[in-house]
């Protein structure tokens, strides 16, 4: 058994530490608040149902970040994209060469932004792992009770350096099995994340049942000619892919490397991979579908376009929708080329980021180090 630390208390956060308890690893479960930790406290340890069922507490519950992830052989972030870059910021003070840090799930430029934040630091970074999307789909149903909708058959899984993959794999079995699947490098799987192509557009196109608080199941909000905006959307996304060079598969091949849906219409397809679990849609305007999915999965998907010269209008019309509707500024409040050192960076440059990290960063912090 090893040392496996989760930083982030949400589903899956959650999910993790209590399945990697179930299999008597030992566990450390952080999150900033400890009010996050009554309920676990109070019915000894954290309930699975759905796919897993079991009772797993933690063998650390803690608001401190370094004892959680100290000397722990693997730490997983998972955490909402809003909160990584202080995050980041933190941990590349705080791990050490020799450990595994996994973002599950990233958003694109999660990995390469703790690259730069080590490079700050001036300290060699350790391995840094990044999955497209949560092997876990699940929903906290009440006070310590994680519902698993489903563990996903496979998810792609890359690194920086992009050549250590295999040695991620292989670091992350004894806890999550042989569901990674080695593929592409990070600027791959994080243009992988499709929890944007799916969330924003039925999200944004019925926002009265937002809200009305209405707390319908989100696959229902997807009419046929919602699914067309989905595919047009997504289309954007493989547009800029193949731009930048790499692959990146559809959503509707995600579907199926997923949840195993390979026919039907665009809307039979959604409802054989989300039906079963029928999540609500969002709540509120301060819901993820907004905070999240948009500045930093549209946002970073457009910035990069820009630097390459690419146009994505259904992507923009999105994220200035998404700012009225919310009355936010989600540019200036999500991920950039910018932030992450790639402004006016042609393709080349944009793929050996995403593959080795921010190197002219990590030269420029050598150097100071040898001074």
């Amino acid at each position: 058994m090893g040392t496996i630390a989760i930083v982030g208390a949400g589903n899956v956060g959650q999910a993790i530490a209590g399945h990697m308890a179930v299999l008597e690893h030992d566990v450390r479960l952080f999150s900033p608040w400890e009010a996050d930790f009554d309920a676990v406290r109070a019915a000894g340890g954290i309930e699975l149902t759905g796919e897993l069922t079991g009772h797993g507490l933690p063998g650390l519950l803690t608001t401190n970040l370094a004892a959680a992830v100290r000397g722990a052989d693997v730490v997983v972030v998972a955490v909402p994209a809003f909160a990584q870059a202080s995050l980041s910021e933190q941990l590349a003070e705080l791990l050490e060469p020799g450990q595994v840090v996994l973002f599950q799930p990233s958003t694109l430029g999660s990995s390469l932004e703790l690259t730069r934040h080590f490079a700050r630091s001036e300290r060699k970074p350790c391995l840094i792992a990044e999955t497209a999307t949560s092997l876990y789909t699940c929903r906290l149903r009440g006070p310590a009770q994680v519902y698993v909708g489903a563990i996903k058959q496979s998810v792609h899984l890359a690194s920086i350096p992009g050549a250590s993959v295999d040695a991620a794999r292989e670091r992350l079995r004894p806890y999550f099995g042989d569901r990674y699947v080695g593929d592409g490098d990070t600027l791959s799987v994080g243009l992988a994340n499709c929890n944007a192509i799916y969330h924003v557009p039925p999200t944004v196109l019925n926002i009265k049942t937002v809200e009305d608080a209405a707390g319908l199941a989100q696959h229902t909000l997807v009419t046929p000619r919602v699914a067309e905006v989905i595919h047009e959307l997504d289309l954007e996304r493989l547009a800029l892919a193949r731009e930048l060079g790499v692959t990146a598969g559809s959503f509707w091949d995600f579907l199926e490397t997923s949840y195993g849906v390979t026919e039907g219409s665009y809307v039979e397809r959604i409802e054989q991979g989300y039906g079963r679990q029928a999540f609500p849609e969002p709540d509120s305007l301060t819901h993820r579908y907004f905070t999240e999915d948009i500045p930093f999965g549209l946002v970073i998907w457009n910035s990069l376009a820009q630097q390459i010269g690419l146009s994505l209008p259904l992507t923009d019309s999105f994220v200035r929708l998404g700012s009225v509707l919310c009355g936010r500024d989600w540019v200036a409040e999500g991920r950039t080329a910018d932030l992450l050192g790639l402004q006016g960076a042609d393709a080349e440059r944009i793929r050996a980021a995403f593959r080795n990290g921010d190197q002219q960063a990590l030269r420029r912090s050598s150097s100071a180090g040898a001074e």
